[in-house]
């Protein structure tokens, strides 16, 4: 005697403008920190015109905050299509922070070498 399947019931789901709000939220807070790169990036460039290799890294860390612009954009994108269709999700990001970490922490370890091969030589 197998046991009767439970009904499944199509309620709509209501999304609270909290959920947009939240989104817009995570959405400047990436870009605050893109555009906190970016100008460290500009700073340095600008600043570092006797060193070749400061500019370098001015480089190096650019094309990181361009990244990471487009990455929060994407994902305010996607997230917002996903809401306003009220898509069950998933919402959630876990490659995304992790690969634009390691782009950060790979221009900030070149920034170290770059540093201790410019005491040494």
């Amino acid at each position: 005697n197998p046991e009767p399947m439970p009904k499944v019931r199509k309620v709509p789901v209501k999304v609270e403008p909290k959920v947009f709000f939240s989104n817009e939220r995570t959405f400047i807070a990436w870009m605050n920190m893109a555009v906190t790169l970016s100008t460290i990036a500009t700073a340095i460039l600008a600043f570092a015109n006797h060193n070749p290799w400061s500019q370098v890294y001015g480089l190096i860390l650019l094309p990181v905050s361009i990244s990471f612009i487009f990455y929060a954009l994407y994902k305010y994108l996607d997230r917002s299509r996903k809401i306003r269709i009220r898509s069950p999700g998933p919402y959630e990001d876990v490659n995304g922070p992790i690969i634009l970490a390691s782009m950060l922490m790979i221009a900030i370890i070149t920034n170290c070498l770059i540093k201790f091969y410019d005491m040494y030589r």
